[in-house]
């Protein structure tokens, strides 16, 4: 009997043992979690800790040396000197980024001027990795399947050492019918191309006659002449993507925004002529993008042969842009979107 007291006290022993055991496994286990989830949490805050530590004076940098405003302004102006009748939200709503790669981007609203309104059709986005090119994304808002956003400009085959024609071309008689059909409560924008290549203000002039602002105009900087670049033909006439002329817009030293003006008009135009010529410089000297040893070769051209533009974009009532298409000279008529009345009167006169 004692002996079966003993086992049995024994065996009470060892089951509290076991238990004991147990429950210090189990605290040893939580202890060896918790230790290792605040070192996680320690590393996790330290790396946090170095990466402000190292994106703070590298943001505050790219800010105040005028970097930031710079990619800004790269992406605005290689898309409004390439891209007729879009243009680039230059409010002070948007910002350059750069990542700790030192890659950066931005986003920046594009819109149409119809009218007096600015009509947004989408986003552009640029990025630039650190030693790669600027890539740039336009992302328009699909309103139609299968729509073009924006037309090359029919290059004058005189230009191209190539007899001029005085015949009608481009859809002109469709444009015609779509037209005819809308009332007079509405604005349209519209970009043409001339058939023969005129100075600035000789074509500024001959749209004095008409109640329209003048947004854009294509300068001739010896594409497929001087140097080769992609082009398609239709007839007699050759498409390529050209130089903008845009109304001028002013950077200061830090390339933010620092006056910009409506539309092109008789005071602005020398004003926009000399910083067409500033704005390409700065492109080919800042900017690394796809194209940019074909700006200087364009640069170098109108230079040598001055300003010579062969179309525009405009935007202003229905019945005018009807006028506008009885001009002679004008031709390859392409619509850009058309809105309900917004228009004063006396502004085109």
């Amino acid at each position: 009997m004692k002996e079966d007291g003993d086992n049995m006290l024994d065996e009470l022993k060892e089951s509290d043992q076991s238990k004991f055991d147990k429950r210090s496994a189990r605290k040893m286990v939580w202890r060896t979690r918790l230790s290792i989830g605040f070192t996680v949490v320690r590393i996790l805050l330290l790396i946090l800790f170095l990466y402000a530590l190292y994106m703070i004076p590298v943001t505050m940098y790219y800010d105040m040396t005028g970097k930031q405003a710079g990619f800004d302004r790269l992406v605005t102006t290689l898309v409004e000197t390439r891209y007729p009748g879009v243009e680039v939200d230059e409010t002070l709503g948007h910002k350059a980024e750069i990542n700790p790669f030192l890659t950066q981007s931005t986003t920046i609203k594009l819109y149409r001027n119809v009218g007096e309104w600015d009509v947004v059709v989408g986003e552009v986005k640029g990025k630039k990795r650190l030693f790669g090119d600027v890539n740039l994304t336009m992302n328009f808002d699909e309103k139609y399947l299968n729509g073009n956003h924006t037309y090359n400009f029919a290059v004058p085959p005189e230009l191209l050492g190539k007899e001029s024609s005085d015949g009608k071309s481009g859809p002109a008689e469709d444009l015609k019918n779509q037209l005819a059909k809308i009332d007079d409560g509405h604005v349209a924008q519209v970009q043409f191309s001339t058939k023969n290549a005129m100075k600035p203000n000789a074509l500024l002039e001959k749209l004095d006659a008409y109640d329209v602002s003048t947004f854009r105009m294509p300068v001739y900087g010896g594409e497929l002449t001087d140097f080769d670049i992609p082009h398609h033909g239709s007839g007699q006439f050759t498409f390529t993507r050209s130089l903008l002329l845009r109304p001028q817009i002013v950077y200061d030293e830090n390339n933010r925004l620092s006056r910009s003006v409506f539309a092109f008009t008789d005071v602005t135009l020398e004003d926009s002529i000399d910083q067409f010529y500033k704005d390409i410089e700065w492109l080919v000297e800042n900017g690394h993008y796809n194209g940019r040893r074909i700006d200087e070769e364009r640069l170098d051209y109108i230079r040598k042969n001055g300003v010579q533009v062969y179309g525009a974009v405009v935007t202003g009532p229905i019945r005018e842009i009807e006028r506008l298409m009885e001009e002679e000279q004008f031709h390859q008529f392409h619509l850009g979107g058309i809105e309900v009345w917004n228009w004063d009167e006396k502004q085109g006169e």
